[in-house]
């Protein structure tokens, strides 16, 4: 009898914890300025040109949130376009010189401020 008591209070008490275990992960995955967006891309500029420092990150997305794909050191970058991403920055998407290494880097981190062509 008691084994049974234990169940039933047990497996609802596991059931409920596991949804509220999942439900914040999947709502920070999207809220904020942070969240990683994806937009669609193509290649419209014929620009390139450098990063500013000594290195850089190209992301999987235009913003800070989305993971790295490449550190950028030095090499140069051929752009594809641009766009404003949810904070009010400006992201360029390109590619490494010499590789199909491609991905998202924040304008500010370019020497020449990025792409000039609207994605």
């Amino acid at each position: 009898m008691r084994r049974k008591l234990w169940t039933a209070l047990a497996l609802p008490l596991l059931a409920a914890s596991a949804t509220l275990v999942s439900a914040p992960t999947a709502g920070a995955a999207v809220a904020g300025a942070d969240a990683c967006t994806h937009p669609a891309w193509s290649n419209k500029d014929a620009g390139s040109g450098y990063i500013s420092g000594s290195s850089a990150p190209l992301r999987t997305g235009p913003n800070e949130g989305c993971p790295t794909t490449a550190t950028v050191y030095g090499a140069k970058l051929y752009y594809h376009c641009y766009v404003v991403n949810s904070a009010g920055n400006t992201w360029t998407h390109a590619r490494i010189d010499g590789t199909q290494i491609n991905g998202w880097i924040y304008d500010g981190n370019l020497s020449d401020n990025g792409a000039t062509t609207a994605c």
